[in-house]
């Protein structure tokens, strides 16, 4: 009895090392997973707009509790299970770089939102300034890829979407929806009802949003403030007035408003506010991509223009692109902001100026050769 009871008692030993051994050795195993992701990716914004916003949302990384009006480009998570979830090691691939992120943490069934584009990572040229370009938006496949921790071990875990373009830079997004990835306008989770609160034009001029851009409350126009005339190249203010107030402000002499033009022989529109001048007519040069302005003038005259990007790139010298600016043929200094769908000129000339034209410099010279 004795050698029977010695016996089971070693057996017993020896299995509860045994369990030892492979608990210890299953906190530093990592498996790498094959079934479906617990966290995944549900929608893309690849390039959104700079004046998007929207607020009472829940931040992937953060307590900002808002997207936008400085994200360009943006991705919703989902939790597809049950229960909250730890995600670490946390690395987004989107064809233009990469970079890791803190962990996070996100609820049963939960959505969140993580900023993978903005102002900042968008600047081109020397120091930035050439403005802002817009990010990779063709042919880019995210891959979020992560680890969660149970009690069982680390798990590793990639989500890849499909192939995704956005060429429109405007509030569609790429989303999942049952299984399949449809293009249409964003849909975005709020944690909680939320008051819509309309900045003012000022507040909205901060964030980078363009003047032609603004939103007033119904009811009212944009208008432009004439700016500090020790320096004209200085942006101007924007206010949003009433209608009534708006032709009043203009008569004597506080500011201008927005106007836009039809571009000769196409159905497009330029927008534009001008102090001293109207333009009669725009007409494009496809071959160059240059512009030539009709103007009339009633005064030394500055002049804004916002002329859609698509327009007047030229696909050969492309963000790096610089212009020979002419009044009369005679040529003339301007100032230029980039945005990602626009260049924003700002151009001072002469009264009696007859005609305006900016057109993009060869290859070499924008190359500094």
């Amino acid at each position: 009895m004795k050698t029977l009871h010695l016996s089971i008692t070693l057996i017993l030993i020896a299995l509860f090392t045994c369990v030892q051994i492979h608990l210890a050795s299953a906190d530093t195993t990592i498996i790498l997973d094959t079934g479906v992701p617990p966290i995944i990716v549900t929608q893309v914004e690849l390039w959104g707009p700079i004046s998007f916003y929207a607020d009472g949302v829940k931040s992937c990384v953060d307590n900002n509790g808002s997207i936008g009006p400085w994200a360009i480009g943006w991705l919703e998570l989902y939790n597809t299970k049950n229960e909250t979830m730890l995600i670490n090691d946390v690395d987004i691939k989107d064809g233009s770089g990469e970079g890791g992120y803190p962990q996070i943490t996100l609820g049963s069934n939960e959505h969140c939102y993580i900023v993978i584009h903005d102002r900042l990572t968008t600047r081109t040229g020397v120091g930035g300034s050439l403005g802002n370009d817009a990010p990779r938006h063709d042919n880019a496949t995210i891959i979020f890829s992560y680890s969660v921790q149970p009690f069982a071990g680390k798990t590793l875990y990639k989500y890849s979407t499909p192939s995704l373009s956005d060429d429109y830079g405007d509030t569609r997004t790429w989303q999942q929806v049952d299984g399949k990835w449809i293009f249409k306008e964003a849909n975005i989770i709020h944690e909680f009802p939320v008051k819509t609160t309309l900045l003012s034009p000022s507040r909205q001029a901060q964030y980078g949003i363009d003047a032609k851009d603004l939103n007033c409350k119904a009811g009212s126009v944009v208008i432009i403030k004439k700016s500090d005339p020790t320096n004209e190249y200085l942006q101007d203010n924007p206010a949003c007035v009433t209608l009534s107030s708006a032709s009043k402000l203009v008569d004597r002499g506080w500011g201008v408003p927005l106007q836009t033009v039809s571009l000769y022989n196409t159905n497009s529109t330029i927008t534009y506010y001008s102090i001293g001048s109207k333009i009669n007519n725009i007409a494009s040069d496809l071959t160059t991509h240059g512009l030539t302005l009709s103007l009339e003038t009633t005064g030394d005259s500055k002049m804004t223009l916002f002329v859609p990007r698509g327009l007047i790139d030229s696909p050969k010298i492309g963000d790096y692109a610089s212009f020979n600016a002419t009044s009369d043929g005679n040529k003339i200094d301007y100032h230029e902001h980039l945005t990602p769908t626009n260049r924003m000129f700002t151009i001072l000339f002469q009264n009696g100026t007859k005609t305006i034209q900016m057109i993009p410099k060869p290859f070499t010279e924008n190359q500094g050769y």
